[in-house]
């Protein structure tokens, strides 16, 4: 019997298995190995191409930096949410003790939480290969290009329990919720970026030489990859000493575009004509068209930033350093995709139910070969439409920032919300604080914190080498407490920046 309830959890747990292989792979703010370093943030500091994407008020910005800069391969890889508790697991899949009895009810309860919830994981990846922007005594122009993935799973208590349970007839008795969704994403954007220095304030009572800048960014969209798919159902399982009953109540659907989309319309086609065609005669998951262009569409990013001298404020420690403090507003991922490519949409509504005697030999030889029954005659059996595309919303963000440099020492905070939830974007807002201090004036050493946003707060660090001419840096971030509203781990490479 338990051989038997394997072979079904196999099944089952199917879609759960590849929700976390694709997990494997804060806000949705763009950063690099500055920002990232710093909290975050960004939205009154960051400059260079990389401006195009967080505040492109600052291409225009005055600072130390030459005024031309070329840059190659950085990266960013974020990946958190509510599902990714480190502290939970570490109190109880790290210390050696086997999770059944009320420890396994312990664990889910801290985990979950004691109704019916349901936590989530997103990943996102940033990759910028190329950038170069210039800066001339009143305006900037810059050109950059960033490839983006991005995936957000769900799963519920539900398919939690199923994971941990099994087919536990005491847990499952009454029927029981199992859901899980997954959603992924994968598209390119080249923006253009162009800033201007709109005005000068020689002197205000507070600060002097007041400068006001602004910056736009138009981008296009090309997408390369879209789906996002929801299976909902009911489990209820039954041991009785004269028979093992599964009854699993189902309703599913899988939008996708592309070659899948092709193969699935294809295989529903043959299968309709002639039942004995199987999904893996047609569907072939390959992935044959994943390089080609999928989608395109339209983005911008805006910003604006004030710029002022306050060397008069009297900062102890810092009485005779010149202060610029800069405070900036941006909107950020304004746009969206529409994934239209041979688009359809896969779904099903049905029912699974086993009963069989405990022991019978039948009963296991059934089991045996439940997985191609499954896949083909109850889960495979499924409709197609055809539709109008799957419709991506970038991450839009408001961001509000302010920074203070004085000497060596740089001292920022931002301030942001998401207009949707997609990936690791959140509705919910953030607060980010970040410090810099140039050691020897080329070592900046980055120590910085995020609150709020789609997880608990996070603590960053990052240092590299910054010469005018040439930048090499890092960063990385880490959640401190992830018990309640999950953790978040992140890293960024500054790529080769090269000035001039």
């Amino acid at each position: 019997m338990r051989k038997a309830e394997n072979n079904i959890m196999k099944i089952v747990l199917l879609g759960i298995v590849s929700l976390f292989s694709v997990a494997s792979m804060a806000q949705s703010r763009h950063y690099n190995s500055m920002t990232l370093g710093m909290g975050g943030g960004g939205t009154a500091y960051v400059d260079g191409f990389h401006a195009n994407f967080i505040n492109p008020a600052n291409l225009a910005v005055n600072n130390y930096h030459n005024s031309t800069s070329i840059g190659l391969s950085g990266i960013g890889i974020k990946a958190g949410g509510t599902l990714a508790k480190i502290g939970v697991y570490n109190d109880y899949l790290t210390s050696g003790n086997v999770i059944n009895g009320q420890l396994r009810e312990d664990f889910i309860d801290d985990w979950f939480g004691s109704g019916n919830n349901t936590l989530d994981m997103n990943t996102t990846v940033n990759f910028v290969p190329i950038g170069f922007s210039h800066q001339t005594s009143r305006q900037a122009f810059s050109l950059a290009v960033r490839g983006r993935v991005t995936a957000e799973s769900s799963i519920n208590r539900g398919a939690a329990e199923l994971y941990f349970y099994g087919l536990d007839s005491q847990q499952f008795g009454d029927p029981v919720s199992v859901n899980f969704s997954n959603d992924m994403v994968a598209f390119t954007e080249v923006s253009l970026g162009y800033a201007r220095h709109i005005m000068t304030i020689p002197d205000l009572i507070i600060a002097e030489d007041v400068k006001l800048y602004a910056g736009i960014a138009p981008k296009l969209l090309m997408g390369f990859y879209a789906a996002n798919a929801r299976f909902n159902s009911t489990l209820q399982v039954g041991d009785q000493p004269g028979g093992f009953t599964v009854t699993n109540t189902f309703n599913y659907q899988l939008n996708t575009i592309g070659e899948l989309s092709r193969q699935l319309q294809e295989y529903k086609r043959q299968n309709d004509l002639d039942d004995s065609v199987v999904l893996d005669d047609v569907v072939t998951y390959e992935g044959d068209d994943l390089g080609e262009i999928q989608a395109t569409g339209f983005g911008v990013d805006l910003g604006a930033t004030v710029e002022m001298d306050v060397s008069r404020w009297p900062v102890p420690l810092f009485v005779d350093a010149k202060k610029t403090l800069r405070v900036s507003m941006a909107l950020t991922d304004l746009g969206s995709l529409n994934f239209d490519n041979d688009a359809s949409r896969i779904f099903a509504d049905g029912e699974f139910s086993y009963q069989g005697a405990v022991g019978q030999e039948d009963a296991g030889d059934f089991f045996d070969n439940l997985g191609d029954s499954l896949q083909n005659d109850v889960y495979g059996d499924f409709n197609t439409e055809g539709t109008d595309g799957i419709r991506y919303n970038l991450p839009g963000m408001y961001n509000f920032g302010a920074s203070l440099e004085m000497g060596r020492l740089l001292a920022a905070v931002d301030y942001g919300f998401g207009f949707n939830n997609n990936g690791v974007n959140s509705r919910r807002s953030t607060l980010n604080l970040g410090l810099q201090y140039r050691l020897f004036r080329f070592l900046p050493l980055r120590v910085g914190m995020r609150s709020g946003g789609f997880s608990s707060a996070a603590y960053t660090a990052g240092f590299g080498l910054d010469f005018n001419f040439i930048e090499f840096s890092v960063a990385a971030s880490a959640t401190g407490n992830s018990s309640r509203n999950g953790g978040s781990n992140a890293v960024a490479w500054s790529g080769f920046i090269i000035r001039f």
